[in-house]
């Protein structure tokens, strides 16, 4: 891990990290920031950039309220009251650099030289920020690498260093990290660090919020990073404040050749060669000069010897004084330090110095030789205007002795001067009076008296060596500030960004400083295969390059960079960028090993002991770097394992020392600055600091290096130092682990950290301790025993050492939480776990025993202070002891491996198989290297003895067992495998391998004894085969030979002279066996005796020509035969009952194989059963259950073996019964793909005829059946149908669907805007052409025109007349409405889905149903009188044409009819007096003469050019007009209607304005126009007259000759009808009942061959010849057809009328009128229109018609319109909040009262034609119906007249 120094917190806090106390800032002190580059006074170095200057929107300025510079404060300000010596920031050191500078170009010869800087800032000073977004683009950074990318070997790294090892672990090397890390180590840690490479497929996901995250950065400068270049500006400072102090504030760098004299480097190399005095004597200005690089100057040696003595030799006198000037009395100092004999400064906390603004360097051209003194009087000047100055701060003294640096030594261990603390004091303001001399220390000569601007401390000028004569002007510091100068460096504070502020910051800066300054590498046009490089325009910058450049930044004086770097974030503030269980507990990477959160609490990790979270160290810290951003050289804390894991981003580059080159990496960035050292001498922990790694190798320092990318991990070993830089934005994340081999330097490394007074950051012996809680495996003893032996025997030490100053001792087992301040000694600040030193003054403050003298100056250790301890020493003694036994538990085992091998050179196998043992439990936990060879010579002794075994146990079953009938070969098989298959040689060879064997068992003695039996048998059997032939036809030659098998066979041991032995025995036996078989004849031998006789023979050598031996062959091979010819039949797939029939009746005298012969049997009484059952099937008994097509199936497949005629002729009838109930299940489920053109229920027909007579009488098919009762139940639905016609047995419903398409479109609900519509039908009743004469007749009543075939049809009005709607008349079409939605509800299922009966009736019925609710709105609206218009009589003749023409009764309820409540209606509205006059409007053009192009236009024929213009003639009065005159284009197709008839129709005209004029007689003015729209629309008996402005647009003139107003209208209301007064029940609906199933017809069995079916594709049915996969139906491509409709608009759906009832939604539906078209022959301003529908896109049913389909039966005479809402339903609603709406425009007239109801409307008298006689008396008779030709009295209407021919 890696960081820079920032104030932390005390450890105790989540945030915790262990640095020096010397870095962190008091939290009352402010810390100096860079101000804007604009504010820097001078600036002297040649060039300085930072990146500050790089304006970002989204980061935070440095310039807040937080980070101001505060300026000291003033001489009167009281000192701090911690007591502590402190100090306000001081002036930079800058300051006295810059003053060097300007004296020197102020006194240069050469001024005219000097060339201003380049500022790169310049660029930024006005511009806007850099505009981000606030999330972070992930793909604009690099989240992948190269894998095995290596840069060539031709161009080698910088500084030549070598690449530290890369590692590619596999995915089971990757699965567990300390395994893996473990088995590298001894490898990588040679490097001190290393590179792993995770496997391919494993991307750690970035789980960071980019929006949220913000962290603070740290400023670095480049080149005050150096170690040389910090020591080097720490010098010149205090050279400069020294001469300045000392009177000449204008001293310069001296220049040799024109060059300044590098005065740092100059007093370095006279240092290194023993000093002034030494170089001097010894006369080596020379090597001076040219260790300096000067060559061939003459004079050199003196001006090097003039520029140390006038510049440099002052300084080092004055130095020398200092530290030899005694103060008094002594200044209070706490912990002075002495490095090498040396005291330093003190270790409390200072203040960070940062610098303020560019760093000047005095090593410029500018420099010029040492000026002369200062003028007199300008001294005087500025002694008269200087003050005392007084701080708030003081520093201790510090002596600093000469030193002689000569080789680089290790950096050595401070020595502090420690004391008792004083009692804390509150100091008072100290003036110039009460501060004494720090030298002579008394009071007196306050004038004399100079206050140092460092510490706040006086000195007498007279006492200072040498005195000062006078006050300085500026600032004075005495010797011990002078020489601290620089021992407060630290990095400033930053802005705070966002990654994306943050990236844009870092891209500007890259862009801009590579492209200025481009590598000499690259070249433009230049390519470079390298994955890694950077592009910049033509710029390409590789790793290298970026590594050359930031090098060369840290070591160069002239230009300074200052970048950003946000170190050290916390992952508990920010959060982990890896995925956590608390977090991300799903994300499979929270719980991978690999993750940063896990590593350190993995189980081999012994940080996992540590009780809290450290941040930084079991907790990850992420690191956010810019380009050339930089962590220094260090180590990591506790010289613990780091892992470094890069996120996403460019490089970063790593370089590393291994551990046991950390002393000398120590001896040798002393050596380079020593200075530095001696200020700091805990330097290197705090992280600030640099060192070129060339200058590290050329001082013997092993530096390797490696470029780490996105998704890299990067490991440090302990003690290794390791630093680095980044070479753009990338992210990485940290933490630290520790290995058991960690333990010995994280306890050197404790030792360090108390020697140099640093804070650790965990207890080292409380993490011990903690391990031995948790874990006491021998493992854990093994590598824990050495350091817990050497905590035991330091603390026994450190106790007896307590016991001996006589401190009291008290056991304080306390384990709970404290702070650390309690058990941290005060003084070293180690942590005293164990033991530490109390007293009561100090109730926070304890020490351990080294420092108990310095707890406290008030106690007495011997009486006042306690030892408190954790744990008794007899504890600690136990501890080690049992964990020192538990680690010796290995090295027991050892001793006794060794001591039993040492006691025989024949071990017991017992004793070594329980050592084996023992080890391996040993083994779980510890590796022992001797257990493997000892497991491998134990599992060879037991392999040995195993084998052993097998000759020594004896084998069960080696008596000859009774041979049975049909088990003779299997028992010969059994004595050939009993028999013993290891020889006498085996034996033999198994006692030779023992001898070389180093082990001793019971079964060595007891082979050995069988080998001797073996023995003398073998000489027995060899003795009894080599007796002559005399001597075996003995007797007691076969019963010697049976006597030595006899003794044989209790042996295990295979002896071949034994075997021949046994064959002359078997071979009597044999003779006699078979002799007794075969003279036999009632005994007959099986085919498997044959074999095992035969057999025998063979094996005992009976000769082949010994007749029983021929016998048995013969039998043999006839047997063999039979059995061939058996077994091929049984392996034929498919066997015959003949076949099986022929091997069952062979003769017995040949040898069968008994299971041969059974198998056969078997099958043939299997056969014969498959015959019966399908001979059972095919002709069944009466009363015998049918089976089931798919039994059929079964049965024919566990058959498929055999060939049997029944059953095939079963099974393919089975087939089709099988298809036929596939094919009626998918009828009844709906599923069945019909044809285009099928008729579903003929095919049922079919299907059913077929049936019958080939499956009905075989099968069971319960699907069919079903199907069946359903055809049954449709035919019975159909005749209830009203248009079903029993002659030709079927329903005619095309007729029906067609009226009812025609009469319900939902886009004709409105009448047509067309005044010849007065017919019943729905064609215009137009005058006839010119000459012919019209047969129309009309109404008297109404005066509605018909055609004179439509009026033929009852002989009067259908509009008025009642008969028409009542029944009287007779009608094809005599039933009502509301029957059908029951008819249509109570179909069957297979009729709703299949029936095109049923789709035309559901149509109908959702036509109908949203008339039926249109014209009950209508009339609901009308029932009002105020809304009986006459102007809706168009609407009722447009819904009784529709009701006409549908010809049956149309409403919800059985009582009512729509059509006669619309004649009623009709009624009212046609009442008007017989002769109605309209207002007569004469024009101009009426009264002028057509001209002579039959015009009679608007330019009214007085513009002559217009003769034969282009006219076009008006569709209503077919006068000619000029289309010019009138605007009308001329290529327009819309019909033409002139401006007289629009005016006289109240109607506007198309195409222009039309305005009438008065009369010309009347002189009127030009601007009063006639308003003939109000003098129509209010019926007006005046002409109305209006005032116009002139017209704007096209406009007609049309002059007004005549007006006569029209007869008012007069609307004859007549009395509406009376309600009933009672409410009545609910209409019935009565339903049709189902038909019944038809009864199943049985026919008798079908023959074997079948026709195919109706349904199949089947050829022929006997024997399909193709598979049943190609013989079915293939349904599944088959598309459903989609149903047909006469008429595109109705709904694709074809659903239950149940789907479409009536909900809540669908019953508060709201009907909104708009205003009516105006009419053409209306005279005055008309009402509101009634509902317009919009058309409907899904059909559903009126509420009333739905409640006309629920289930109840519902009885009720006709409803009334009037009667209460509450006791009977509106318009099929149910309740008055359910009810439609009624708008008028908007308006709501539900509430209107309702309309009256119309069944007890006077009957109208009967229309009468000419041919009728009027007959008096009859009141109610209706006016006759005129025809054209009629020559009645009455009066027509003017309108009779236009149809009349215009002769007529």
């Amino acid at each position: 891990m890696h960081g820079s120094p920032k104030s932390t917190t005390p450890r105790g806090t989540p945030s915790r990290r262990g640095k020096s106390p010397r870095i962190a800032s008091p939290p009352n002190s402010s810390q100096p920031s860079a101000p804007p580059q604009s504010e820097t006074p001078s600036n002297s170095t040649d060039f300085f950039f930072s990146c500050l200057s790089i304006p970002v929107e989204g980061a935070i300025p440095i310039g807040d309220e937080e980070t101001k510079v505060t300026p000291s404060p003033p001489p009167t300000e009281p000192a701090s009251s911690t007591g502590e010596p402190k100090r306000t920031p001081r002036k930079s050191k800058i300051d006295a650099l810059v003053a060097l500078n300007n004296h020197a170009m102020s006194s240069s010869d050469d001024n005219d030289e000097y060339i201003s800087p380049t500022n790169l800032a310049e660029k930024y000073r006005d511009a806007k920020p850099i505009p981000t977004d606030p999330i972070l683009d992930l793909s604009t950074v690099r989240t992948t690498a190269p894998r095995h990318f290596s840069h060539p070997k031709s161009t080698p790294r910088p500084f030549g260093l070598e690449d530290c090892p890369e590692f590619y672990p596999t995915d089971d090397e990757f699965r567990d990290p300390m395994a893996y890390i473990s088995s590298i180590s001894e490898k990588a840690k040679k490097y001190g660090i290393c590179k792993i490479v995770p496997p391919e497929g494993w991307q750690m996901p970035f789980m960071t919020d980019t929006e949220r995250f913000r962290f603070k950065t740290r400023l670095q400068r480049l080149n005050n990073i150096e170690a040389s270049s910090r020591a080097k500006l720490n010098f010149l400072e205090q050279l400069y404040r020294f001469h300045k102090q000392q009177g000449n504030p204008r001293v310069v760098v001296p220049t040799i050749n024109q060059k300044p004299v590098d005065l740092w480097l100059l007093r370095k190399e006279v240092q290194k060669l023993g000093g002034y005095e030494a170089v001097n004597k010894a006369r080596k200005w020379i090597d001076i000069g040219r260790a300096m690089g000067y060559i061939g100057l003459p004079t050199l040696p003196s001006q090097l010897r003039n520029a140390y003595t006038r510049v440099i030799l002052p300084y080092e006198h004055f130095c020398e004084r200092g530290r030899s000037t005694p103060t008094s009395p002594p200044r209070a100092s706490q912990n002075r330090a002495q490095v090498n004999g040396t005291p330093g400064k003190s270790t409390q906390p200072t203040q960070n110095g940062g610098d303020i603004s560019a760093p000047s360097s005095p090593l410029t051209a500018r420099s010029s030789p040492l000026s002369e003194p200062p003028d007199e009087s300008e001294s005087k000047e500025q002694v008269a205007n200087a003050r005392p100055r007084r701080s708030t701060r003081r520093m201790s003294q510090v002596e600093t002795p000469k030193k002689t640096a000569v080789e680089p030594t290790p950096l050595a261990t401070p020595v502090f001067h420690d004391s008792k603390p004083e009692p804390e004091v509150k100091g008072k303001d100290r003036s110039l009076d009460d501060a004494p001399c720090e030298i002579c220390g008394k009071l007196d000569n306050g004038t004399e008296m100079l206050l140092c601007d460092g510490c706040d401390l006086g000195f007498h000028m007279f006492c200072l060596d040498p005195p000062l004569e006078s006050v300085p002007v500026d600032e004075w510091y005495c010797h011990p500030c002078l020489t601290s100068t620089g021992g407060d460096f630290g990095f400033d504070e930053g802005e705070e960004h966002s990654l994306s502020s943050f990236q844009a910051r870092d891209k500007e800066f890259r862009q801009v400083w590579f492209r200025s300054h481009p590598p000499p590498s690259s070249a433009k046009g230049k390519k470079i295969d390298d994955p890694t490089a950077s592009h910049f325009g033509d710029v390409t910058v590789t790793e290298y390059d970026v590594e050359n450049e930031f090098w060369r930044l840290v070591q160069s004086p002239d230009e300074t960079v200052e970048v950003e770097y946000g170190a050290d974030i916390h992952s508990t503030t920010h959060g982990s960028a890896m995925p956590t269980l608390e977090t991300f507990p799903l994300n499979p990477y929270a719980k991978d090993s690999w993750n940063l959160n896990n590593i350190p609490v993995l189980s081999e990790s012994l940080l996992r002991y540590i009780k809290s979270d450290i941040s930084g160290m079991t907790v990850p810290w992420t690191y956010v770097g810019m380009t050339f951003s930089t962590f220094c050289w260090h180590n990591e804390d506790h010289y613990t394992y780091s892992v470094n894991f890069m996120h996403w981003g460019e490089t970063k580059t790593w370089y590393g020392v291994p551990g046991e080159d950390a002393e000398k990496f120590e001896a040798a960035i002393q050596y380079e600055a020593p200075d530095l050292f001696e200020l700091q001498p805990d330097l290197l922990f705090q992280l600030v600091t640099l060192m070129n790694p060339k200058r590290l190798i050329d001082s013997d320092v092993r530096v390797y290096a490696c470029n780490q990318r996105a998704g890299e991990f990067v490991l440090t070993f302990p003690k290794a130092y390791h630093a680095g830089f980044n070479h753009g934005l990338n992210f990485n994340e940290a933490v630290n682990f520790a290995l058991p081999d960690w333990l010995t330097p994280g306890r050197d490394c404790v030792q360090r950290y108390r020697a140099f007074r640093k804070l650790p950051v965990f207890s080292h012996d409380e993490l011990l301790i903690t391990i031995t809680e948790h874990s006491s495996s021998i493992k854990t003893a093994l590598w824990l025993t050495d350091s817990l032996s050497e905590m035991t025997e330091r603390e026994m030490e450190v106790r007896k050492k307590a016991r001996a100053m006589g401190l009291k001792e008290v056991l304080d087992r306390n384990t709970g939480p404290q702070s650390e301040e309690q058990y941290q000694c005060n003084v070293c600040k180690v942590f005293c776990y164990l033991s530490q030193v109390t007293c009561s003054h100090w109730h926070n403050r304890v020490v351990c025993v080294d420092h108990a003298n310095f707890l406290c100056d008030k106690c007495d250790p011997g009486s006042e202070m306690t030892l408190r301890i954790r744990f008794g020493d007899q504890e600690l003694l136990e501890l080690r002891h049992r964990f020192a036994e538990r680690a010796g538990v290995p090295s027991v085992w050892q001793s006794k491996l060794r001591k039993l091998l040492m006691e025989s050179p024949r071990p017991p196998l017992r004793s070594l198989k329980a050592l084996l043992a023992e080890g391996d439990r040993i083994n779980l936990n510890y590796n022992l290297p001797e257990i493997y060879t000892l497991r491998k010579c134990v599992n060879r002794a037991t392999e040995w003895v195993e084998a052993a075994n097998s000759f020594t146990l004896r084998k069960q079953g080696r008596k000859r067992p009774r041979r049975s009938r049909g088990r003779m070969a299997q028992n010969d098989m059994e004595e050939c495998s009993e028999r013993p298959d290891k020889t006498l040689d085996d034996l033999h060879a198994l006692l030779k391998e023992v001898e070389h064997l180093g082990f001793d068992c019971p079964e060595i003695g007891t082979l050995r004894n069988l080998s001797q039996q073996a023995e003398e048998l073998k000489a027995s059997a060899v003795a009894i085969l080599s007796l002559p032939s005399a001597e075996r036809e003995k007797d007691d030659f076969m019963q010697k030979c049976q006597n030595l098998v006899l003794d044989a066979s209790s042996l295990n041991v295979l002896i071949d002279e034994v075997v021949e032995v046994e064959k002359i025995v078997d071979r009597e036996q044999l003779i006699k066996e078979l002799e007794e078989k075969l003279e036999d004849s009632k005994t007959t031998l099986n085919l498997d005796e044959v074999r095992h006789y035969v057999g025998r023979a063979r094996q005992c050598n009976l000769s082949s020509e010994h007749e029983y031996v021929k016998t048995l062959d013969a039998r043999l091979r006839e047997g063999s035969s039979w059995e061939k010819r058996a077994k091929n039949l049984l392996a034929q797939p498919v066997k015959t009952i003949e076949d099986l029939e022929e091997f069952a009746n062979l003769d017995n005298s040949v040898p069968l194989e008994p299971s041969v012969v059974d198998r056969i049997l078997a099958a043939l009484d299997k056969a014969k059963e498959y015959e019966r059952i399908a001979t059972s099937w095919l002709r069944p008994e009466p009363g015998t259950s049918k089976p089931r097509p798919m039994d059929v199936m079964k049965l024919t497949k566990r058959a498929s073996e055999f060939s049997i005629v029944r059953l095939q002729e079963a099974q393919s009838r089975a087939k089709i019964a099988q298809e036929l109930e596939e094919q009626s299940d998918q009828v009844l489920k709906g599923h069945y793909p019909r044809g285009a053109n099928e008729d579903l229920f003929k095919s049922i027909q079919e299907w059913k005829v077929y049936a019958t007579e080939h499956l009905l009488s075989i099968f069971s098919l319960p699907s069919f059946e079903k199907l069946e009762a359903q055809v049954k139940a449709h035919e019975q639905w159909l005749t209830n149908l009203p248009w079903y016609c029993t002659k030709h047995q079927t329903p005619h419903s095309s007729t029906v669907l067609g009226d009812v398409m025609d009469s319900t479109h939902p886009d004709d609900d409105q009448p047509p805007n067309d005044e010849y519509f007065t017919c019943i039908c729905f064609q215009p009743v137009r005058p006839p052409p010119p000459g012919s004469q019209s047969d129309a007749v009309q109404c008297d009543h109404c005066f509605a025109r018909f055609h004179g075939e439509c009026a033929k049809n009852g002989g009067s009005c259908p509009f008025c007349d009642h008969h028409h709607w009542n029944g009287e008349i007779r009608k094809d079409r005599n039933y009502h409405f509301c029957f059908l939605p029951s008819i249509l509800a109570n179909a069957p299922d297979i009729t709703k889905r299949y029936s095109e009966e049923w789709r035309n009736l559901e149509t109908i019925v959702n036509r109908v149903d949203r008339l039926s609710t249109v014209i009950g709105q209508f009339l609901a609206y009308t029932s009002q009188s105020s809304n009986q218009h006459p102007t809706y009589i168009h609407q009722v003749r447009h819904y009784m044409r529709k009701l006409y023409k549908i010809q049956f009764a149309v409403s919800p309820h059985p009582d009512i009819s729509y059509g006669l409540d619309l004649a009623g209606l009709h009624r009212i509205l046609a009442g008007r007096p017989k002769k109605k006059r309209k207002p007569k409007i004469v024009f101009g053009q009426d009264v002028d003469q057509d001209w002579a192009d039959k015009t009679r236009c608007i330019c009214r024929g007085r513009t002559s050019y217009l003769l034969h213009y282009p006219s076009v003639a008006c569709t209503q009065c077919d006068r000619l007009y000029h289309s010019g005159c009138v605007f009308y284009p001329t290529e327009s197709r819309i019909e033409f209607i002139c401006p007289l008839c629009c005016l006289r129709r109240n109607k506007p005209y198309k195409w222009s304005e039309v305005r009438v004029t008065p009369p010309a007689s009347e002189n009127p003015p030009s601007n009063r126009y006639v308003n003939i729209k109000e003098m129509l629309d209010s019926g007006s008996q005046d002409v109305i007259y209006m005032s116009l402005p002139n017209p704007y647009m096209q406009t007609l003139f049309v002059e007004l000759i005549e007006y006569a107003a029209g007869q008012p209208e007069t609307i004859q209301h007549i009395a509406q009808y009376d309600h009933l007064s009672q409410s009545r029940p609910p209409p019935t609906t009565h339903q049709a009942p189902l038909p019944q199933s038809a009864p199943t017809i049985q026919h008798s069995p079908s023959s074997s061959q079948v026709p195919p079916p109706p349904w199949s594709r089947w050829g022929t049915v006997a024997t399909p010849s193709r598979p049943p996969s190609t013989q079915r139906r293939q349904t599944m491509d088959i598309p459903h057809p989609s149903r047909k409709r006469k008429h595109p608009e109705d709904p694709e759906e074809s659903h239950h009328p149940a789907s479409s009832l009536p909900t809540e939604s669908t019953s508060k539906r709201r009907a909104v009128l708009p205003p009516p078209a105006p009419q053409a022959h209306t005279h005055t301003s008309v009402p509101p229109p009634p509902v317009q529908s919009s058309p409907v896109q899904t059909q559903t049913l009126s509420p009333s018609l739905a409640k006309l389909m629920s289930p109840v039966d519902q009885v009720s005479p006709r409803p009334l319109y009037g009667a209460s809402p509450h006791l009977i339903a509106r318009n099929g609603h149910e309740s008055h909040s359910s009810s439609p709406l009624m708008r008028n425009g908007g308006v709501e007239i539900l509430n209107s009262p309702p309309m009256h109801g119309l069944g007890d409307s006077p009957r109208l008298p009967p229309i009468r034609n000419n041919h009728e006689v009027v007959r008096s008396g009859q009141a109610n008779s209706p006016p006759p119906i005129r025809t054209g030709s009629g020559t009645d009295t009455h009066n027509s209407p003017p309108v009779r007249k236009m149809m009349m021919s215009p002769g007529q």
